[in-house]
C-alpha cells in the first residue's frame, strides 16, 4: 500500500484552521486583558472616589459644627427643630479645584438629627443608686417596641446583651449559654453598644424588627443621657410614661406645629400631659430622663460623585466650646 499523502488543498485547510485557533486564542487573549484593565480602572476610580467622597465629609463635618456652635450660642436653653441646625439643605454643588466656575463633577448635601430624641440603647444597663439595674430603662423600651408593634420581650434581651454580668436578668433575657448555641457560636457583648444594628445579634430579631424600631433608637457611649422633648418623635415621648399612647401620634400636626416656633412639648406641658393620663406620681415614677437640651447629633452626608453615591454617617458630640466626632461609618448608622 502507498503511503498517503496530503495534497495542496488538504494543508491549506489545516493552515486555516490553525490561524483561525490563533486568531481566537489572541482574540480571547486581548479580551481577556481589556476586561482586566477595565476592571483595575473601576477599581481605582471607585478607591479615589471613596477617599474624595471622605473628604468631602470631613468638610460637611466642619459645616455642621460651626452651625451647632451657634446654635449653642443663641438657644443654650433648648436645642429645638426650629434651630438652624434642624433646616433642610439644598445639595452644594462639587466642583473641580482646577475649574472652580467650571461644570460640577457631583454634589454634596448633609443633614443633621438629635439623637437625644431617640432612646439610648445603652441606658439599659444603667445602675441606679442602690447598684442594682435601673428599671425604668427596661420599661420604657418595652412601651417603645410594643408601639411599633415588636414584641416587648426584646427589651430583655438587649439588656443581657449589655451587663456585664453572666446571670439572666429576667424571664426574658439571655446570656451566653443561648449565644453560643447559635450557628455559628458567639458570645454577648457584655459592653455598651457602639451602633444600634447591634439589636440584630440578638438570636432571632432579623431586620424586619430592626426596621421597625430602628428610627427610635440609638447607642451613644453615656448612658446618663437625657431625651430631648423638644426633639424626640411622638413614640419616644409617649414610651416615658404608662398610658400616653396616642396622645401625639395620633395627632402628629399638633406636635409638628407646636415645634414650629421652638420647643413643644417644654417640660411642664410634658408633666401636665403625664400626669392627666397617669395620675399624679407619673413623673415621680420616671426618675429624671427628660431634658431640653442635647450634645449628641448625627450627621448624614450624601456625596454623588458621576454616578456613585456615598453616604457617610458622623456621631458628633458637642461640648461648651467645640464639636468632636466621636464615630464614623459608611454605609450604615
Amino acid at each position: 500500500m502507498k503511503p498517503f499523502k496530503a495534497g495542496p488543498a488538504r494543508q491549506r485547510g489545516v493552515a486555516l484552521i490553525i490561524a483561525l485557533i490563533l486568531v481566537a486564542l489572541a482574540t480571547i487573549l486581548a479580551t481577556k486583558l481589556s476586561f482586566d484593565g477595565f476592571l483595575e480602572l473601576r477599581r481605582t476610580t471607585g478607591v479615589l472616589a471613596a477617599e474624595q467622597a471622605l473628604h468631602f465629609g470631613l468638610g460637611a463635618e466642619a459645616l455642621a459644627a460651626d452651625v451647632l456652635m451657634q446654635d449653642l450660642q443663641t438657644s443654650a436653653n433648648n436645642t429645638t427643630l426650629a434651630g438652624p441646625w434642624a433646616q433642610v439643605t439644598q445639595p452644594l454643588p462639587i466642583t473641580p479645584d482646577s475649574n472652580p466656575e467650571g461644570e460640577p463633577i457631583g454634589t454634596m448635601q448633609g443633614a443633621l438629627e438629635d439623637m437625644q430624641g431617640r432612646f439610648n440603647l445603652n441606658t439599659l444597663a444603667r445602675l441606679g443608686s442602690d447598684g442594682m439595674q435601673d428599671p425604668l430603662p427596661l420599661q420604657q423600651f418595652q412601651r417603645l417596641l410594643a408601639s411599633v408593634g415588636v414584641e416587648p420581650k426584646w427589651a430583655g434581651l438587649a439588656r443581657d446583651w449589655l451587663d456585664q454580668d453572666d446571670v439572666v436578668g429576667n424571664p426574658d433575657g439571655a446570656e451566653d449559654a443561648v449565644y453560643t448555641s447559635q450557628t455559628p457560636p458567639y458570645r454577648t457583648a457584655n459592653w455598651p453598644m457602639v451602633s444600634p444594628t447591634e439589636l440584630m445579634n440578638l438570636p432571632g430579631f432579623g431586620a424586619d424588627r430592626y426596621r421597625k424600631i430602628a428610627p427610635y433608637v440609638t447607642a451613644l457611649p453615656n448612658a446618663n443621657t437625657q431625651i430631648n422633648l423638644c426633639t424626640a418623635p411622638a413614640l419616644v415621648l409617649e414610651s416615658l410614661v404608662e398610658g400616653l399612647n396616642g396622645e401625639w401620634s395620633n395627632n402628629p400636626a399638633v406636635l409638628a406645629n407646636g415645634r414650629k416656633a421652638g420647643c413643644f412639648p417644654d417640660k411642664q406641658t410634658f408633666t401636665n400631659v403625664a400626669t392627666s393620663f397617669a395620675g399624679p406620681t407619673a413623673m415621680a415614677k420616671i426618675g429624671n430622663p427628660i431634658g431640653t437640651t442635647s450634645s449628641y447629633f448625627q450627621l448624614t452626608t450624601r456625596v454623588m460623585l458621576g454616578t456613585t453615591e456615598f453616604t457617610l454617617y458622623s456621631l458628633l458630640v458637642r461640648g461648651p466650646t467645640k464639636v468632636t466626632p466621636l464615630l464614623r461609618s459608611f454605609g450604615t448608622p
